[in-house]
C-alpha cells in the first residue's frame, strides 16, 4: 500500500529514512537465509518421516496378522485378563528445544522389556508375539511423531516467514526507497533555488 502522508523534506528525515532502509535491507538478508535453512530442514525431516512411516506401516501389518491370528485361536475372557495385568508403559519423554525460532520437539520412548504374563500353559504364544512386536515399534513411533510434529512447525516458521520477506521485498523497503528519492529531489530542488536567489541577489548588488 503506498504511503498517505510523506514524511518531511528534510536532511534529518534523509538520514533516518537511509538507516532504516540499511536495517530493513539487512533484516531481509537474515529473513532470506533464514527461510532457505528452514526449507532444507523441513525437507529432510520429510524424506526421514516417509522413510520411516513407509517402515512403521509394515510392521504394523505384520502386528495386525499377529493379532488376527491372536484372536482367532483366544477367548475375549483370556485377551481380557492378559490385558489387565500388563504393566503401563514409561512415559514418553519430550526433550523440545528451540531452533531458528521453532520449538522442536525431540520425543523418545525407551523399548520396553515386558515381562511374561503367565507360564507357557497359562499363557498362549501368540499373546506375546503380539506384545513383543508392539514394544519394539514403540521407538519408531515415537521417532515418527517427533519427525511429523517438526514438520508442521517448521511450515508454520516457513509460511510466516515468508510473509516477513515478501512484506519487506514489495511493500516496506520499495516505500522508504521512494520516499528517499522524493525527499532527495525536493531537498535538491531547494539547494537549487536557493542557488538561483543567491545569484540574483548578487547580480542586483552587482
Amino acid at each position: 500500500m503506498p504511503l498517505t502522508v510523506h514524511r518531511p523534506a528534510t536532511k534529518a528525515e534523509l538520514v533516518s529514512i537511509k538507516t532504516e532502509l540499511k536495517i530493513a535491507r539487512e533484516g531481509l538478508d537474515l529473513l532470506e537465509r533464514k527461510r532457505d535453512m528452514l526449507m532444507a530442514e523441513g525437507l529432510k525431516q520429510l524424506r526421514q518421516a516417509k522413510t520411516l512411516r513407509q517402515q512403521v506401516t509394515q510392521a504394523w501389518a505384520v502386528i495386525q496378522n499377529h493379532w488376527q491370528d491372536t484372536l482367532e485361536h483366544e477367548s475375549f475372557q483370556t485377551l481380557k485378563r492378559l490385558a489387565d495385568a500388563v504393566e503401563q508403559p514409561a512415559p514418553l519423554q519430550d526433550n523440545s528445544h528451540r531452533w531458528m525460532s521453532v520449538e522442536l520437539a525431540e520425543l523418545s520412548l525407551a523399548k520396553p522389556a515386558p515381562k511374561l504374563l503367565g507360564s507357557i500353559t497359562q499363557v498362549g504364544i501368540r499373546p506375546e508375539q503380539v506384545r513383543g512386536k508392539l514394544g519394539e515399534l514403540m521407538p519408531e513411533l515415537a521417532k515418527l511423531m517427533t519427525l511429523e510434529t517438526n514438520i508442521r512447525r517448521i511450515a508454520a516458521a516457513l509460511k510466516q516467514t515468508h510473509r516477513q520477506v515478501n512484506a519487506l521485498n514489495q511493500v516496506i523497503i520499495p516505500e522508504l526507497t521512494r520516499e528517499k528519492n522524493r525527499i532527495e529531489q525536493q531537498l535538491e530542488e531547494k539547494e537549487r533555488e536557493a542557488i538561483f536567489q543567491i545569484k540574483r541577489l548578487k547580480a542586483r548588488l552587482l
